[in-house]
């Protein structure tokens, strides 16, 4: 019996999960090789650790280990990347860590699902990369430095931080007023295809109309604390609830960590979570009376991450055709946030996530 097998054995997976893990356990040399950073496979022993079953390390590059791990705990609350992983069963890019060695690594993790859909384990690539962020921070505050000593236009502490505000709230006004007219327009509307598109339309303006009612009144919005995550998307999901059809009960919530967010991501990130949370409302409980949409932040060392998933009927990506709604969300992270987005489907419901750069 093979190492990975005896302990992935004693960690109660069945036949058919390890042999998956096995097939990804193959793989594990090359994608050390391809990526140039230690690569490993870790199983769930409980809610506060996993264990190493399988481990990699790069043939051309230098490994961040001095010593053989496998079998060895990874801890919540030193890798955090990981258990996110398992426990949403979504990618996590670029989350800072803390390995058994002590050393402070960034982790990209992958969940690995058995032929049921659930995650069996999780596909961790880590690499040292310490000296890269120091230099990225001095960069940065060069570039700030300049922008400082440059800048046309400074606000004095007085006057120009109300008239700032003033215009938020202006925005906002204007804003409210569109998505009273739009939800006017979808209640006299006679077809239900332009009813529906009219209530998307509502959600999308009233995000962004969320974003400068809090820059309104927002303690710290008119300097560098920006916005709290957990505060605007718990906002956004008050608001989306009004699209939930009626005679349902779907339960719409925030939760994870509370990151700061300027103007410039607060915006792509409210619209994108507003089609994804809209997409799930109107599509997740087709035969099912209500369900719950989780929106999590999850804090990272140079991307943070967000997904949305709900607990109804899935679809195959695959085979939907790729609506408005979910070509605005790829093309807001793409473009606007420079991220990621990852879908998977399955009977249990469906997990969306995108990844948008710090501002650290």
């Amino acid at each position: 019996m093979s190492e990975l097998k005896r302990r992935c054995a004693q960690l109660s997976l069945s036949d058919a999960d390890i042999a998956r893990i096995e097939q990804v356990e193959a793989q594990l040399p090359l994608i050390a090789e391809v990526t140039n950073a230690d690569a490993f496979i870790d199983v769930a022993v409980d809610d506060e650790r996993a264990m190493v079953v399988a481990q990699a390390r790069p043939s051309r590059g230098t490994s961040v280990y001095a010593g053989n791990i496998l079998g060895a705990y990874a801890y919540r609350e030193d890798e955090p990347a990981v258990f996110h992983a398992l426990r949403a069963g979504v990618p996590v890019c670029d989350l800072k860590a803390r390995t058994q060695e002590g050393r402070t690594v960034r982790q990209n993790v992958a969940p690995i699902l058995g032929d049921d859909g659930e995650t069996i384990a999780v596909l961790i690539r880590e690499k040292d990369v310490s000296d890269d962020l120091q230099q990225q921070r001095k960069y940065e505050e060069l570039a700030r430095s300049y922008e400082r000593r440059h800048d046309p236009i400074e606000l004095s502490e007085g006057a120009g931080v109300n008239e700032l505000r003033e215009m938020h709230h202006r925005v906002k006004n204007d804003l409210q007023l569109v998505a009273s007219i739009l939800r006017m327009e979808a209640r006299s509307a006679s077809q239900p295809e332009a009813q529906k598109i009219l209530d998307e339309n509502v959600g999308r303006v009233l995000s962004i109309a969320a974003i400068h009612d809090m820059l309104s009144y927002h303690p710290g919005a008119e300097n560098t604390a920006g916005i709290g995550s957990l505060a605007l998307l718990g906002r956004l999901c008050e608001q989306l609830s009004a699209l939930v059809p009626p005679g349902q009960d779907v339960v719409i919530r925030a939760e994870g960590d509370d990151i700061p967010l300027d103007e410039e991501t607060a915006t792509p990130v409210a619209v994108v979570v507003t089609e994804l949370v809209t997409n799930a409302i109107l599509h997740a409980f087709p035969q099912r009376r209500g369900g719950t949409v989780t929106v999590s932040v999850l804090r990272g060392t140079m991307f943070h991450t967000v997904s949305v998933r709900d607990d109804g009927a899935g679809f195959l990506p695959a085979e939907e055709p790729e609506g408005l709604g979910l070509s605005i969300v790829r093309a807001t992270v793409r473009d606007k946030l420079g991220g990621l987005l990852r879908i998977s489907s399955d009977s249990r419901g469906t997990k969306a996530s995108f990844d948008f750069k710090t501002g650290e």
